[in-house]
């Protein structure tokens, strides 16, 4: 207000916010602010003169009042600046707004309420309406406002816009990452950046962390004074051209390589990288500084803490890879197996600044990356595929006329969907309207994109993968298949080196299949095609192809005699594998060992609960036959940040069942305590009559799951977990001299206080509660378990909680967001009287 506007005259500073039953979060703001004597309202409007340097100019102005936290917009906004438009139009002045969302909660009726306003004001009176967003910008009504297509829309150099970003933002900046500088080349963000005004160093800042951002060139006083004078074009920033270096000239010898990936699959490219020679330099998140992989390093070699604790802050953060990259000065990047791996925007980001991306070309990675192109892709090249639309579908009714043609069931499925999510099956066209509308939402909300395609369900299939490896020459070798058909939830459990189930003819072809596809896009690595065997239809079907390493490569390197990822390494440094010999000797399985226990619901069936936390003791002998690769270790904390698979363990024998065998036996040796783990299930499915006479679908899992000794598995996994397992007794909630009760942490996880960051806590000091109402919830491995008072009371003995009694909450000791280990004091709560 000081800074750019003079003689200001306030106009309807006595309009409020209301209703706050309908926000309960709106109430403490607005109690506040009266108070204080202060309105409360998300903005400040009137009439002052804009200092713009050339003698002032009247304007009308709009002022995100920071001083109450509750919203920029709501109800009470809307009708503040609805009325100052009036004002401006009778006094024919422009309108001029600095907005910052500051926290707000919005009800969509503001929008509406003034969207239609200023069309009519820009349109009918000529007077422009020119908004710089700061701080925090973000949806809602506000976003309505800075979005509307006649407002001239500016952001203050490092401001922050999530709603623009959620539509706009480069998919290798993580989701949290929506810096207005960034995406102001992107065309449709805004209209332009301008200088923070009260910032003047920002932009050298800026440019210190990353020297390519676009920095402005413009003052809020320039763009004022450019728009009223009728000129509304925006120059670019000047940044000075990146020499273009193409992918050709990257393929050159491997010398030092930045590895980005943690735990097992950080394991395996380290081994690979000290036995080619190879200097590692190894980004590693905050939990991760302590790890196996870091004690694995070398004179010479280097760990980078890239800091933070999610795969957001972290591994996510593109920008801080390819920096730390730099500072480095490594000549290449090995991209992983999970986090950015198949991220085309990534790898083009990381060649751009001279580094070697070893993996397949971008092109390749945009054709195959996108669901529907790579569908495409296969029919061009004669390759079959799962009866369905073949094409991106936005018509509900057109899609509910091929869904008729295609048959029921059918597959409604996100274009850019993965690891399960994005998918929804459909039984009837009764059901397909709502369902291929929710698919879309969800598809939107999750991968910023709401295509979706079809395909036919098909009701029992085996998932069969090849494996293939494709160099700058034009050289491409099938070294094998794999079967992963043991799966739950769509997550694999046990792959193999071959299938038992696939004929011969099938098997050829889908070797043949698979390299086909290679050539058609010109692949160039490492990388997977998988492919849905129809037990029914007795057909082979393309599903997709993973431009990367998989978590199961092992397997086809101990059948094949190829190191996979040291030809990755050659491939990546321009070297020919026309004369690589492999074989087809022998047979393999890998099993994934997870950190996570099973339970029985009230209902008898069994579900899996993440256990991560610290590992007390752990035995993974060194035998003959067995190849492990593990991040877990005695003393060594299994963080409730990433995935839940702590060790590979992969057998080799002779034929499948000796295979199985030694699996199974060399798992009866090893030793992890402190965490559960599935070893005692992965046993058991080895040992199983139906696993092993191999006549199965993927349905193969949860049907075992329904005939196994439950009661007898859960025990066996308690037992082997050890202390670190225990269920928490009578006398460690009991507080001494005083009827209270304490709840502890039943494991390590993310703690939540609420189910979103915009809806009011599960509970609050005060509160009464139920032995069956949610207090909070644990996230671990991204899975959310509700907390209930009732979940800790054993079966067949007293009840630590009454459960038909209230308690209440005397105490939160926790704040959202932070990690809690098992044991830890969580809540304190009271039995109340009955009443």
């Amino acid at each position: 207000m000081d800074r750019y506007f003079s003689e200001f005259e306030e106009l309807n500073g006595d309009l409020m916010s209301s209703d706050p039953h309908r926000f309960p979060g709106l109430r403490v703001s607005i109690e506040g602010a009266l108070q204080k004597g202060m309105p409360p309202c998300g903005v400040v409007t009137g009439i002052g003169r804009f200092e713009n340097g050339e003698g002032g100019l009247k304007v009308g102005a709009v002022i995100s009042n920071l001083e109450f936290k509750a919203g920029a917009f709501d109800m009470a906004s809307a009708e503040k600046f609805c009325k100052l438009l009036v004002t401006c139009a009778e006094q024919h002045l422009p309108v001029v707004c600095f907005i910052s969302s500051s926290g707000m909660q919005t009800m969509e009726g503001a929008g509406a309420l003034f969207y239609d306003r200023i069309t009519r004001f820009v349109r009918d009176y000529d007077l422009p309406v020119i908004v710089f967003g700061f701080g925090d910008c973000t949806g809602g009504a506000q976003a309505s406002f800075v979005t509307h297509p006649l407002v001239q829309t500016y952001y203050l150099s490092g401001a922050s816009m999530p709603f623009a970003g959620q539509i706009v933002v480069p998919s290798y900046l993580p989701s949290d990452s929506h810096l207005a500088n960034y995406l102001f080349n992107v065309p449709g963000s805004m209209q332009g950046l301008v200088k923070h005004p009260f910032l003047p160093d920002l932009d050298d800042e800026l440019r210190a962390i990353d020297s390519d951002i676009p920095v402005p060139q413009e003052t809020v006083e320039d763009v004022v004074n450019r728009v009223m004078a009728g000129i509304l074009t925006q120059e670019k920033p000047a940044i000075a051209p990146r020499r273009r270096i193409s992918e050709e000239e990257l393929y050159r010898p491997i010398r030092n390589m930045l590895i980005h990936a943690r735990g097992c699959t950080a394991v395996k490219l380290i081994r690979v990288a000290h036995r080619h020679g190879v200097r590692i330099v190894l980004v590693q998140s905050d939990p991760d500084m302590e790890s196996v992989p870091v004690d694995m390093l070398r004179s010479g070699d280097a760990v980078v803490c890239i800091g933070g604790n999610t795969p957001d802050e972290s591994y996510l953060n593109a920008r801080s890879v390819v920096r730390i990259a730099e500072d480095e000065q490594v000549d290449s990047l090995h991209p992983g197996i999970g986090f950015l791996s198949e991220n085309s925007q990534f790898a083009e980001l990381v060649r751009s600044h001279g580094i070697n991306f070893v993996g397949p070309p971008v092109a390749s990675m945009e054709t195959m990356g996108n669901k529907s192109n790579a569908i495409t892709t296969a029919i061009e090249h004669g390759v079959p595929v799962v009866p369905g639309s073949h094409g991106i579908l936005t018509d509900g009714d057109r899609a509910a006329d091929i869904a008729a043609v295609i048959g029921y069931p059918v597959l409604i499925k996100a274009v850019h969907g993965g690891g399960g999510k994005g998918i929804q099956v459909v039984e009837s066209a009764d059901d397909f309207h709502e369902a291929f509308h929710r698919v879309s939402v969800e598809a939107r909300a999750a991968f910023g994109n709401g295509d979706v395609y079809l395909e036919r369900y098909v009701t029992s299939l085996r998932h069969i993968e090849v494996q293939i490896l494709r160099d700058t020459h034009g050289n491409t070798k099938v070294l094998g298949l794999r079967d992963c058909s043991v799966q739950r939830d769509k997550q694999k459990v046990i792959e193999e080196s071959g299938s038992t189930m696939l004929p011969r003819e099938l098997e050829a072809a889908v070797l043949r299949h698979a390299a086909a596809l290679a050539d058609a896009v010109g692949y160039v690595g490492a990388g997977t095609v998988e492919f849905i065997y129809d037990l029914d239809a007795g057909e082979v079907y393309f599903m997709e192809m993973n431009t990367r390493l998989q978590v199961e490569h092992p397997v086809t390197e101990w059948v094949s005699g190829v190191d996979i990822v040291g030809e990755q390494l050659r491939v990546g440094a321009g070297e020919s594998i026309a004369d690589l010999a492999f074989g087809n000797d022998g047979y393999a399985i890998e099993a994934r060992i997870n950190a996570e226990r099973v339970v029985e619901t009230a209902s008898g069936e069994l579900v899996f609960q993440p256990s991560p936390g610290r590992i007390t003791d752990c035995v993974l002998p060194d035998e003959e036959g067995i190849d492990v690769i593990a991040m877990a270790g005695e003393g060594r904390f299994v963080s409730p940040y990433y995935d839940s698979m702590i060790a590979q363990i992969i057998a080799r024998g002779p034929d499948r069942a000796s295979t199985a065998r030694r699996l199974a036996e060399y798992l009866d040796r090893v030793r992890i305590r402190g965490i559960a783990t599935n070893i005692a299930l992965v046993t058991r499915i080895l040992r199983d009559e139906v696993f092993l006479r191999g006549d199965y679908d993927t349905g193969y899992l949860p049907e075992f799951l329904t005939r196994l000794d439950a009661d007898a598995l859960i025990a066996e996994i308690a037992e082997a977990a050890g202390s670190g397992d225990g269920a928490i007794g009578r006398e460690s909630i009991v507080i001494e001299d005083s009827d209270e009760l304490k709840v502890l942490a039943p494991s390590t996880g993310i703690l939540y206080l609420t189910p979103s960051p915009n809806e009011p806590a599960y509970v609050g000091v005060g509160h009464r509660v139920a032995a069956t109402q949610t207090l909070c919830q644990l996230e671990a491995f991204k899975i959310f378990t509700p907390v209930h008072l009732g979940d800790f009371n054993p079966p067949d003995q007293p009840p630590l909680y009454e459960p038909d009694s209230e308690f209440l909450v005397t105490r939160i000791n926790v704040s959202g967001g932070q990690q809690v280990n098992a044991g830890d004091l969580l809540f304190v709560v009271r039995p109340v009287a009955d009443d």
